[in-house]
């Protein structure tokens, strides 16, 4: 089984299973078999038995969260990819991928080659979330932009992240952040190296900008650190504002004016 709980038949022939011992396994719940090559655990999740029985394979959204990449936590759907003339039909809650895919398709898997599904989330998602899925399989070395910008046959949604992805987030929220103050003309330097720690983001020379991702920074001890921090960087003339989850989510406006106003007060720079 692979770490996603699906092999495929001729796997477990090579491996020197029969086919009555096949036949006796399912039998007994200790495997599923959908259309006649796929072999699945009982715990495998809905999204690869939906797509082992359309003769398709799990992309795009689904196949980041099989990956453990970045989830911009939008409406639950199962993406499934499958050929441009296939004649699967879909149960609703489910979006059928016919796109013609950028990598070669392994014909013993259920998840689509990393570059398929970011050629997916390209087209499927707006340039922010996309951005933020890309940037999180370039951070967690699924691949590297080099690898990716080598491959020809991208769709045009993808070209930009092609030039502007990175591997330096931590989170979508980190990205989340570059990018939108991006759009107001803002640059902000990811994982600058200050007195031998990184921060989130560094505007102009001393305006520092840490991002608190939900999960991170939820305990005492990494609160306690994180001021510890934030007065190093005070002492050493830096003005640091920091962010939680919930300010970057839900209320980014006031987020975006108060580094507007302190890049107004000129505390970006170092002589003022």
């Amino acid at each position: 089984m692979t770490a996603f709980g699906y092999v495929h038949r001729l796997d477990l022939v090579d491996a020197g299973w029969s086919g009555e011992s096949i036949r006796a396994a399912v039998r007994a719940g200790q495997f599923i078999v959908a259309r006649r090559h796929w072999i699945l655990a009982p715990e495998s999740g809905p999204i690869l038995v939906r797509a082992a029985r359309a003769g398709g394979r799990v992309t795009c959204r689904s196949a980041t969260r099989l990956l453990g990449l970045w989830d911009p936590g939008l409406t639950d759907v199962g993406h499934i990819a499958v050929g441009a003339h296939s004649s699967s039909c879909f149960e609703s809650g489910i979006v059928v991928h016919r796109a013609k895919p950028i990598a070669p398709i392994p014909p013993r898997d259920l998840v689509d080659p990393i570059e398929n599904v970011l050629a997916a989330i390209a087209t499927c998602f707006p340039y922010e979330q996309a951005r933020s899925i890309w940037d999180s399989a370039l951070r967690a070395r699924k691949t590297t932009l080099e690898h990716l910008r080598a491959v020809p046959g991208w769709p045009p949604q993808a070209r930009r992240l092609l030039t502007e992805a990175t591997a330096l987030s931590h989170s979508g929220l980190e990205t989340r952040v570059v990018t939108r103050l991006a759009r107001v003309g803002v640059a902000m330097v990811q994982q600058a190296l200050i007195a031998g720690h990184r921060v989130d983001g560094l505007i102009g020379e001393r305006l520092v900008i840490q991002i608190d991702g939900y999960e991170f920074h939820q305990d005492a001890r990494q609160r306690r650190s994180d001021i510890a921090h934030d007065v190093e960087l005070r002492l050493l003339g830096y003005t640091v504002l920091r962010f939680d989850y919930f300010q970057v989510v839900h209320c980014w406006p006031q987020v975006e004016a108060q580094i507007l106003a302190a890049i107004a007060q000129g505390l970006h720079l170092a002589a003022r």
